[in-house]
């Protein structure tokens, strides 16, 4: 990992530390610790895990895009690769998770590739969101200008980005242009991306998509449920989606402070009391945000163990 990228996380981990210091200073920190004791030891094995079986479904679907190009990599490595990015997950839209490229450019995967293999990733990863939020509306009807707006933006998107006509006529804006050429890396990009939006390819990554979000929705609902809130398992599933898709269009990294705010709020607005809210936002988001940091940085040893050992 670069020095500029060390520098990142480590600003996004001090950034992540100093919000969740406020929020459990800000509720109460005795009740919030208080409301985490009550979160026992199966539960937390169970949310860990269902995070990794969310990992392994989403390299799946990564592997399968990567393999439509007609590259096939050792699995073990790949799936290094695919954690690697995890690293730099908490930066705006986790574009950092693009550093995936350049593990991949030396197997022969081109940047255009392995770039629309990420972009469709997290296209299909909003549109699945999208689903699941429109559970919230079973206990909450209430909320359905959430959903609709959540709708509107994916849809656009979506609308846009599947346009035949687009590539081309990126390239024709930018032809005589001063950076043309970033113009046509674009095109590239997306023509790439059309061949994984193919009906077959998109129902797939959608259907693991909606399953291994849901997986994430179901530890919140089962940290809910350890720490004494009642709540469905809609309910639970729904906030984490909104939550999350949220803190994604707010562009900030990793979501932070919009995704844990709007969490909390939506647990409030269900029936749990501030503490609770905060214990949970903060247990969730350590097992499906800083989980999936924390074994990047395994993986980019790991990777950097071996680069030192070929080199010798």
């Amino acid at each position: 990992m670069s020095p500029h990228h060390r520098h990142a996380l480590t600003l996004s981990i001090g950034l992540a530390a100093l919000l969740y210091l406020g929020f459990v200073l800000f509720a109460d920190h005795a009740a919030v610790l208080a409301a985490l004791r009550r979160v026992d030891s199966p539960v937390l094995a169970a949310i860990f895990a269902l995070s990794l079986l969310n990992y392994l479904l989403r390299f799946w679907r990564w592997r399968r895009y990567i393999a439509v190009f007609g590259h096939v990599l050792p699995w073990w490595r790949h799936f290094l690769y695919y954690l690697a990015g995890f690293t730099l997950t908490v930066t705006p839209g986790k574009a950092g998770e693009a550093v995936r490229s350049l593990y991949l450019r030396g197997h022969g995967v081109s940047y255009a590739q392995s770039l629309a293999a990420l972009f469709v990733e997290r296209l299909l990863d909003v549109l699945a969101m999208s689903l699941l939020a429109l559970l919230i509306l079973l206990a909450r009807p209430d909320y359905a200008w959430l959903a609709a707006v959540a709708w509107g933006l994916t849809l656009g998107l979506i609308w846009l980005v599947t346009r035949a006509w687009l590539p081309e006529r990126l390239r024709m804006l930018g032809q005589g242009h001063r950076y043309g050429h970033r113009f046509d890396r674009l095109a590239r990009l997306l023509d790439s991306a059309a061949v994984l939006l193919r009906p077959g390819n998109f129902l797939f990554g959608l259907g693991l998509g909606v399953l291994s979000w849901g997986l994430e929705g179901l530890s919140l609902y089962l940290i809910a449920r350890g720490v004494g809130v009642e709540l469905s398992l809609a309910a639970g599933i729904g906030i984490y989606a909104i939550a999350v898709l949220a803190g994604a269009l707010s562009f900030l990294p990793g979501g932070l402070g919009g995704t844990e705010a709007l969490m909390g709020v939506l647990l409030v607005a269900v029936g749990s009391d501030g503490p609770s809210a905060v214990a949970i936002t903060l247990l969730c988001r350590i097992a499906t945000l800083w989980f999936a940091v924390a074994l990047g940085g395994i993986a980019v040893a790991v990777l950097g163990i071996d680069g030192r050992r070929a080199t010798i």
